[in-house]
């Protein structure tokens, strides 16, 4: 019987009567208490007519009997942000992330959220961060999307750049990126502080920490290149002990050839650089982002964000590594 009054509340609401359709779940619920979908179901009608207090009621009595859910999550923040509690719908969308790390939809909700809440270096974080979500899953219209948000809230002058990056606390990604990576997950700590660099290009902290995680994750050549990163902007700052450190990193490193990590032969190469950007490297990257030059471009722009410094070619590379990578 309750499976018959779900199936009729959800013809209900597919013909947008939802009004019949809260009742129908109601009559679900009352024969099996514990029907998680019935609640859900309820939860998007309710919202549909605006009664945003019952939806979240609803997603929240969904959540209880089953907490790994991320739709429930997602459509909880949802409501919250049409609420206006920007924080409550902050805490469940990055609980959707925490649940699924490649929920794209999640990463776009943040920026908004972020972007709501004045902090516009953690919206452009997430939004470029969905948009490389969007981008592997073949979404481009929402992967375009995202990127010319971004692009759109980038500063445009040093003055407006340390106004945006203010109210971020660059110690909290170091800090939870050293927890991770003592903790083993180097791929999350590395994850963190690629959050951080594209904060903050000219954190060298955030470099020397990447070094060595690279390091220890064996990526001895990127562990490298962060290294001498880091060592540049600590001369720039004056702090030639840091600076020092960091060029002795690089020397303890054996690099007998660039290369990524042991892989076999199959696995796409890392990028080398001979200064000058072929049309064959040009053409490869725009094939594999299918032709579209704007995600091409935007994805050698976040490049040059995580690894100011480098020769032009070396991103058209790294960018053609990553893509290859990344759709093993």
């Amino acid at each position: 019987m309750d499976q018959s009054f779900y199936q009729q509340g959800i013809a209900e609401a597919d013909a947008h009567d939802y009004q019949r359709a809260i009742q129908s779940f109601d009559q679900a619920i009352a024969a099996q208490p514990d029907f998680t979908e019935a609640y859900y179901q309820r939860g998007l009608a309710r919202f549909k007519l605006n009664d945003l207090t019952g939806a979240i009621a609803d997603y929240t009595a969904a959540i209880r009997l089953d907490a790994n859910h991320t739709r429930f999550y997602f459509a909880r923040s949802l409501t919250y942000l049409n609420q206006g509690d920007l924080q409550a719908a902050i805490a469940d969308a990055e609980q959707v992330i925490r649940l699924d790390a490649n929920h794209a939809g999640a990463y776009n909700l943040l920026g908004n959220l972020w972007q709501r809440k004045d902090q516009i270096g953690k919206a452009i974080v997430h939004y470029k961060k969905a948009a490389e979500l969007y981008l592997s899953q073949k979404d481009t219209v929402s992967c375009r999307r995202c990127m010319a948000i971004a692009q759109q809230l980038k500063p445009k002058s040093p003055d407006q750049l340390a106004q945006s990056v203010a109210p971020i606390e660059m110690g909290e990604f170091l800090q939870q990126a050293i927890t991770k990576a003592q903790r083993g997950d180097l791929g999350g700590a590395v994850e963190d502080l690629d959050w951080a660099i594209q904060i903050d290009p000219q954190d060298a902290n955030a470099y020397a920490a990447r070094g060595r995680v690279l390091e220890k994750m064996g990526n001895t050549y990127y562990a490298s290149e962060n290294y001498q990163l880091a060592a540049r902007l600590f001369a720039q700052r004056g702090d030639a002990v840091m600076q020092q450190s960091m060029l002795n990193a690089v020397q303890q490193i054996k690099r007998p050839e660039r290369h990524y990590a042991p892989a076999p032969v199959s696995r796409p190469k890392p990028p080398v650089s001979s200064g000058r950007i072929s049309p064959q490297v040009q053409d490869k990257l725009r094939q594999l982002v299918g032709y579209d030059r704007r995600i091409a471009s935007d994805l050698v722009e976040q490049l040059k964000l995580k690894n100011p410094g480098m020769p032009e070619d070396w991103y058209w590379e790294k960018a053609i590594y990553d893509l290859e990578r990344d759709r093993r």
